[in-house]
């Protein structure tokens, strides 16, 4: 892995790499996913993953070089900007998520990230905070202190500031007016075992 304009191996922070890989492998094992990788650096998506709980895993581990360097890549090589102080759930899917940033916020478990989302803070400080099984589709945003309950499904170009959505419910954008609509389908069903 080259950054920070220096190679690290990651051999030398086999403590890091394996609880990423353990975290990993968790993770993947409660994904329900189309193209199953038999290697990871095959699947751009799931390297994207992997890479995530690399990042965290070397921070928790006191390892700042190493969670800067995962950082980097993921930011660099797959567009994808999710700092490693912040928490990701344990289970988590990410759908081409290309151009993604992941700020600060309180994710349940089994969330789902597709290309152009944004999560994070205001002016304010104020974070938003999220159910179990939420799926933000492409170009959603989530900002501020807004609470998204479980079960629910923040649609494409949809964008949440300081709301409460409440539990099974799809937000979608529809001739730029915003719907919410009881959800009709199961988040769990389609994304995971």
């Amino acid at each position: 892995m080259f950054a920070l304009g220096r190679e690290i191996k990651l051999s030398s922070h086999q403590a890091a790499f394996s609880a990423a890989q353990d975290a990993y492998l968790h993770c993947l094992s409660h994904k329900r996913i189309k193209h199953l990788p038999s290697f990871v650096v095959e699947h751009a998506d799931e390297y994207t993953s992997f890479v995530v709980f690399l990042a965290q895993s070397a921070y928790q581990n006191g390892d700042q070089d190493l969670a800067l360097a995962a950082y980097l890549v993921n930011r660099r090589i797959n567009g994808f900007d999710c700092y490693y102080t912040r928490a990701l759930p344990p289970v988590f899917h990410l759908e081409h998520p290309l151009g993604s940033v992941i700020g600060g916020a309180d994710f349940g478990n089994y969330l789902v990230v597709y290309q152009g989302v944004s999560v994070g803070g205001d002016m304010k400080l104020r974070y938003p905070t999220f159910g179990e099984y939420v799926a933000l589709f492409s170009h959603s945003s989530v900002i501020g202190n807004s609470v998204v309950g479980r079960n629910t499904a923040i649609g494409a170009g949809v964008q949440i500031y300081s709301e409460q959505i409440t539990e099974n419910t799809a937000v979608s954008l529809r001739s730029n007016q915003i719907v919410r609509s009881s959800m009709n389908w199961s988040i769990h069903d389609r994304f995971f075992k």
